[in-house]
């Protein structure tokens, strides 16, 4: 693109050295010579005219897909399927590769089983909770143990003491039960995922099992120190019967421990089992959008990693990723139209506009360059466009039709934004006159208000060899007028 332009520099530097150049040191050098008549200013003059005024740039650039994806497998295998090649159009959810997935197969199937065990025997251990069938063993074997203790006919300070502290024992595993289960109650389980709450929540709950193994504990220490006592009022029966009061109110104080446990287990087990339903998703290569294959680099029996593996663009959509050179930077904004001819389809203009444009400059050909994006209007050529078409793009900044236009040279600014130029009248004066603006480029202005259709304006002094009798409209020598600038009418 900037060598194109650069060429067309040069030859219009050429044409015009061979031209006008040519005629410049004629007139400087040569002429002078060849006459002596003397030279006198001459006030060149144009008309108002009516036409269209453009404001354009050029570049140059490459077809791009709108959306480009390169995809990989998430897990690594020997691929066992390819079920596209190039050039292949996919929709999204379509299966473009598989790895083989035996192992995973297996790891799920064995991860199912172990759900199903986990939730069996949660399922018993509730059926049994729900039946009361430890209290009542504990009733029964409390109820076991009192008969053996009126059998005995032993009373005694000793005996009292030793039952108080038991009892006392049983009431304190009875709030570190109730402590427990607060500190386990699933409906807590979110703050395990709160960072505020989570180290808190471990440790409360690590402490109230502990301190409900304690409590254990201390109960069967009391209860062994009641056997103690009661042992010589009853040497078999009385002891048989408060082991099985201890071994009674150890499995119902154990109960919902026993509870919390499978449910874990059952977490557990279920959590596994996303794993292995997860791990076996990974070895299936899925489409995330509609599009078209633009590249595949593997093939059957290959072991691949994490590297991409398919290329899948929508080519639907396309984009033109164009550049233009810095200096026509204002001509370069979001929403200005372009049209687009393809090196391959010269005879097939495109329209499109301009949708980014990147916030700094690249280099391109050595050249400082802004760098943009165009969209393609295909739908008054439905020609299937191949990704990285070279193009040549023409930005419209600006344009006016059938609108007054005087050269360049005929505009005054007064100040910043604000103009005038000096119109000719007919007896030859000149009359220096504000004019409204609109576009320009090199050559005419656009002037919305301030001048009619033919009037004549001054754009400028010039010498001639000599002054002509009769002012020609396009030639005008000033009677009388107001002052000049610097630069002159």
């Amino acid at each position: 693109m900037m060598k194109k332009r650069r060429t067309w520099i040069i030859l219009i530097i050429v044409l015009f050295l061979a031209t006008g150049g040519g005629y410049i040191v004629y007139t400087r050098y040569f002429a002078p010579v060849l006459t002596d008549e003397p030279q006198s200013p001459t006030l060149q003059t144009a008309r108002v005219h009516q036409g269209d005024i453009l404001l354009a740039a050029t570049g140059t650039g490459n077809l791009k897909p709108e959306t480009e994806a390169e995809l990989a497998f998430e897990t690594s295998g020997v691929v066992a399927e390819v079920l596209v090649e190039v050039g292949d159009l996919v929709q999204a959810g379509d299966v473009l590769a598989r790895l083989d997935d035996t192992d995973a197969r297996l790891a799920v199937a064995e991860a199912e089983v172990q759900v199903e065990q986990a939730e069996t025997g949660l399922a018993l251990a509730k059926i049994e909770a729900d039946a009361g069938l430890a209290q009542a063993n504990l009733d029964s074997a409390q109820a076991d143990y009192g008969e053996a203790i009126a059998l005995a006919a032993h009373s005694g300070d000793q005996l009292t003491s030793a039952r108080v502290s038991l009892a006392q024992t049983v009431g304190a595993l009875e709030e570190t039960q109730e402590d427990y289960d607060e500190s386990w109650d699933p409906a807590r389980d979110w703050e395990l995922y709160d960072r505020r709450f989570s180290t808190l929540l471990e440790n409360e709950r690590d402490a109230t099992e502990a301190a409900l193994e304690d409590a254990q504990y201390d109960l069967q220490v009391a209860q062994a120190n009641y056997n103690l006592v009661a042992v010589e009022i009853d040497e078999s029966a009385a002891r048989n019967a408060e082991v099985k009061v201890i071994d009674a109110q150890v499995s119902l104080a154990s109960e919902p421990l026993e509870l919390e446990q499978l449910k874990l287990a059952l977490t557990k087990a279920r959590l596994n089992l996303e794993a292995a339903q997860r791990n076996l998703e990974e070895t299936t290569l899925i489409a995330p959008l509609d599009g078209t294959i633009i590249d595949v680099v593997v093939e059957v029996g290959e072991t691949v990693g994490l590297d991409p593996v398919v290329t899948l663009a929508d080519l639907e959509t396309p984009l033109l990723r164009f550049w233009v050179e810095e200096e026509d930077f204002s001509s370069v904004a979001v929403g200005n139209p372009v049209s687009i001819v393809f090196d391959g389809l010269p005879d097939d203009i495109f329209s499109g506009e301009i949708t980014r444009v990147d916030p700094e400059l690249v280099t391109v050909d050595g050249t400082p360059a802004i760098q943009a994006w165009a969209s393609v209007n295909r739908a008054s050529q439905p020609i299937n466009l191949l990704s990285g078409l070279s193009a040549e793009v023409e930005i419209t900044s600006g344009e006016s039709q059938d609108v007054l236009l005087v050269p360049i040279q005929a505009l005054r600014e007064l100040s910043p934004g604000q103009y005038a130029v000096f119109v000719v009248k007919a007896d030859g004066e000149l009359e220096l006159r504000p004019v409204e603006v609109g576009l320009k480029d090199f050559v005419n202005a656009e002037i919305v208000s301030g001048l009619e259709l033919g009037e004549i304006v001054s754009t400028g002094m010039t010498e001639s060899v000599e002054a002509p009798s009769e002012p020609p409209a396009s030639n005008v020598m000033p009677s009388s007028g107001p002052g000049m600038g610097p630069s002159g009418p």
